[in-house]
């Protein structure tokens, strides 16, 4: 698909990088192509679409892409706006006074994984900042993100998260008397 993005806009493409199965491997296929020639395009690839000439002219283009992608890929491409995308807002629904998103803060979904991660890191430092105030210890922390897939563009974008954090205080074992030798039983071999 983008190199057929690419020879739509005209770009002289020298290299195709190819992702073979994006969501489990990482390898990345490298083609060289000869300058002389681009590879041939099928009409299966191409759809409905009949270039004119070379290139697509450039007031044609979106409704070329349009009629050979439709309009959720394109949303997810970035080359039409998506409604849902850009009206999103976080909110901070906690207690805590003093981490970011008090107020209703828009956020790409490019940046939100980013943004959900420190926001929780807020939460965590100063859940570790209380429990040493009270002279407690922090027996676990965990930060869980969730992440959502928008349904107007199909892109995947971080939708919140939840820190927990579990003290104890810092006394808890010290009125436990030590064991003492032979008090339950001692064996040695």
């Amino acid at each position: 698909m983008s190199l057929l993005f690419l020879l739509f806009l005209g770009y002289k493409v020298d290299e195709v990088i190819v992702m073979s199965t994006p969501m489990i491997s990482n390898r990345l296929d490298t083609y060289k192509l000869p300058n002389a020639s681009l590879p041939k395009v099928t009409e299966k690839e191409l759809g409905q679409i009949k270039p004119k000439g070379k290139l697509v002219p450039g007031d044609d283009r979106l409704d070329v892409f349009l009629s050979a992608y439709g309009e959720k890929r394109l949303k997810a491409l970035g080359l039409l706006a998506c409604e849902t995308c850009s009206s999103r807002t976080y909110i901070d629904g906690s207690d805590d006074p003093s981490v970011s998103f008090k107020t209703p803060t828009k956020i790409s979904p490019e940046a939100s994984f980013a943004a959900v991660a420190a926001h929780e890191n807020e939460h965590v430092a100063n859940e570790r900042a209380n429990a040493h105030a009270e002279n407690r210890d922090i027996v676990s922390q965990s930060v869980r993100i969730f992440m959502s897939t928008c349904p107007e563009c199909g892109i995947r974008y971080a939708s919140g998260g939840v820190t927990i954090t579990q003290t104890a205080p810092k006394n808890a074992y010290d009125s436990v008397a030590p064991l003492e030798p032979g008090l339950v039983m001692d064996v040695y071999v």
